[in-house]
């Protein structure tokens, strides 16, 4: 019995020893922060979609004004079936009559500004970090 305690506090210890990497060690002895991997591919991966959607950007202002009128159209389709939606989850008392009304109105004024300024449709303005 004793044998087996020791063992395990053995063993608690070796997992212990060996979960410290030198990385961790030597920026707790240096009081610097760490950026771990998530956190730089985050910064990588955003940086790639700022420029991904930079240059969707430029194609779009490349097409002729048919071309975004077709898109628009669709994505005017998209919004009415966005519409019939929340009118449904209105029915069932799923929301607020006032919040879906609130929603449409935002959607309706968006979409009529994307459209009078010819923007991107897919672009969205920036939101400030938390």
């Amino acid at each position: 019995m004793i044998r087996s305690k020791l063992c395990g506090v053995a063993m608690a210890s070796m997992i212990g020893c060996f979960s410290m990497s030198p990385i961790s060690v030597v920026a707790a002895e240096t009081n610097m922060e760490t950026v771990t991997l998530s956190e730089s591919n985050r910064e990588n991966n955003q940086t790639s979609f700022d420029q991904i959607m930079k240059d969707a950007s430029e194609k779009w202002n490349s097409l002729n004004d048919r071309q975004k009128a077709e898109v628009y159209s669709l994505m005017e389709k998209e919004m009415k079936t966005e519409v019939k939606l929340m009118d449904k989850l209105v029915d069932l008392g799923i929301m607020n009559k006032e919040d879906a009304s609130m929603l449409k109105a935002r959607m309706q004024e968006r979409f009529d500004e994307l459209k009078k300024n010819g923007e991107f449709p897919l672009s969205r303005p920036k939101r400030p970090k938390k």
